[in-house]
């Protein structure tokens, strides 16, 4: 007698069930990728820091070792800015920066086109960036400037009484100031802050069209100072307006940090600190002998 072996039919995936497990892969997927974007963004925000820290090592290794910190910027021959001064202590000496030559002297150019990996935030969109305004030579861009202090056209703009100097009044302005002249405390005054993305010009968190101006970090107008900007999202540069940050990276505080900027003090502390902070208190951290004392819950 044969015998027949019936065996069991194996089911197929219908398409109703292929759709139901695509569609809770795709909602698990879409719940988690914003989780996963924050957390990278955290992780990009800390390196922003620690790079800045260094940055603040260098600055203060140089005020203890030569009695003063650099210059910010000089516009007078040799020019350049505070950069240069202090590539030695951020083992980048052999790039070959001659420092009795201006910046954009032939002697220079191969040397500020070296991309400084520490001068670039890794939350900037284009990691590779040059100010192609110069295209004779093409000197790489940065994101961490010195801030020489409140401009006067700022005071009169929102109606406040000069400080004395009347522009030239933070650390790293156009001559040497020496720790002690700090009488605001290192803790209360900025060194650095970030202004990125330059030379691709940003407004309230879109690129626009347009270039910002000086984003090479050799340039002695790399710098910025606190001038201000409206708040319009489109229109080129600063504009005329009170907004001290994240309205513009147009020679002014800016980053890609949801909320705010990480700013370097002269104590070398890193502080992740709110664009919502008030206009006086920014003025009162970028000045380095105003009195303007603010308590640190502030920012």
């Amino acid at each position: 007698m044969n015998t027949f072996v019936v065996r069991p039919v194996r089911r197929a995936f219908t398409l109703v069930e292929l759709l139901v497990v695509c569609g809770v892969i795709g909602t698990l997927v879409a719940l988690m990728l914003p989780t996963i974007q924050t957390a990278r963004e955290s992780a990009r925000r800390t390196q922003c820091q620690s790079q800045l820290r260094q940055w603040g090592l260098a600055l203060t290794s140089h005020e203890h070792i030569r009695g003063r910190y650099p210059v910010g910027f000089s516009a007078k021959s040799p020019t350049g800015t505070f950069v240069p001064s202090v590539l030695a202590f951020i083992e980048q000496g052999s790039i070959g920066y001659d420092m009795t030559a201006n910046w954009d002297d032939a002697k220079n150019r191969r040397a500020v086109q070296t991309r400084l990996a520490l001068m670039c935030c890794p939350s900037s969109p284009t990691r590779f960036r040059v100010d192609q305004s110069l295209v004779t030579f093409l000197p790489s861009a940065g994101d961490y400037v010195s801030t020489h202090g409140v401009n006067a056209q700022y005071c009169m703009l929102v109606g406040w009484p000069l400080y004395d100097p009347p522009d030239q009044n933070g650390i790293l302005a156009q001559t040497p100031c020496r720790a002690a002249e700090v009488t605001d405390g290192l803790s209360q005054t900025l060194l650095l802050v970030e202004d990125a993305g330059r030379p691709e010009l940003w407004k309230m968190g879109r690129r626009i069209d347009g270039w910002a101006n000086n984003p090479a970090w050799a340039d002695p107008y790399y710098e910025v100072a606190l001038d201000g900007s409206d708040r319009l999202p489109t229109g080129g540069g600063q504009g005329a307006g009170a907004c001290v940050m994240n309205c513009t990276n147009d020679n002014e505080a800016y980053s890609f940090h949801t909320g705010g900027c990480n700013l370097l003090f002269a104590d070398c502390g890193v502080r992740f600190v709110s664009d919502r902070i008030s206009n006086r208190v920014f003025a009162a951290i970028t000045t380095r002998a105003s009195g303007d004392f603010v308590a640190g819950d502030a920012y």
